[in-house]
């Protein structure tokens, strides 16, 4: 969905919280911002950092949601472990936001039948309240990359991925479920003729854009349903 510049924030959230909903009924959920460079993806995926403003993004307004639900569905026997991980994949090298190890960080295959993966050497935490993710929004900003351009004065030189793996346990029937929520603020597409980025800048916008093409062919095969995925 393309949103202009008259949709709010809570717009914006209305389209995609039954996304949300379907992390906490089980599934593997994953929603992308993308655009140029200067089109407001991170403003729509975080916002400013005030859990009080009107102005919050997705992130936020998703775990408000997730921590309702949470509380709602405990009278129906439910309890649920909501576990979160920031990351930031910065010239093709993966780097954890909110922790100061140096450990080289993989993806790695776990399960060959299910396809499923896992990236190593991650530090998670466990959220119980919003003041939680508060605390982890303002320490993954502090250490993501930005840089200014002619384009963005304040411009992501990194695809950033929230993750929340939600479990959740019924202690009247033993039923369980697993779900995740993958929130992706992908770095912007850049003309490097207008951005008027050189040096360092260039190599960071070179290999943004190489990406943002790579996940393009991804999703066409995605949906092509070819046998063959190019993930890299």
């Amino acid at each position: 969905h393309v949103f202009g510049p008259r949709h709010s924030q809570e717009d914006t959230f209305a389209e995609v919280s039954g996304l949300v909903q379907s992390a906490l009924d089980g599934y593997n959920v994953c929603i992308f911002a993308y655009g140029q460079t200067g089109s407001g993806k991170t403003h729509t995926m975080q916002g400013p950092i005030d859990p009080s403003s009107e102005y919050r993004g997705i992130i936020p307004r998703a775990m408000e949601q997730v921590f309702k639900t949470g509380e709602e569905m405990a009278e129906q026997g439910w309890n649920y472990v909501f576990t979160a991980s920031f990351l930031e994949i910065y010239n093709e090298n993966l780097h954890d936001l909110i922790s100061s190890s140096d450990s080289k960080i993989e993806i790695k295959l776990v399960n060959e039948k299910s396809r499923e993966v896992e990236v190593t050497n991650v530090k998670s935490i466990i959220v119980q309240n919003c003041y939680d993710v508060h605390e982890l929004l303002l320490k993954a900003n502090k250490n993501r990359t930005v840089a200014a351009t002619k384009c963005n004065e304040r411009s992501s030189r990194s695809h950033s991925v929230f993750r929340l793996k939600i479990e959740g346990k019924n202690t009247k029937n033993g039923e369980t479920c697993v779900g995740n929520l993958n929130l992706v603020d992908l770095a912007g597409s850049e003309r490097v003729a207008h951005s008027g980025s050189t040096g360092q800048r260039l190599k960071e916008a070179q290999a943004i854009n190489t990406s943002l093409s790579e996940l393009g062919n991804v999703m066409m095969a995605l949906q092509e349903k070819k046998t063959h995925i190019p993930y890299r």
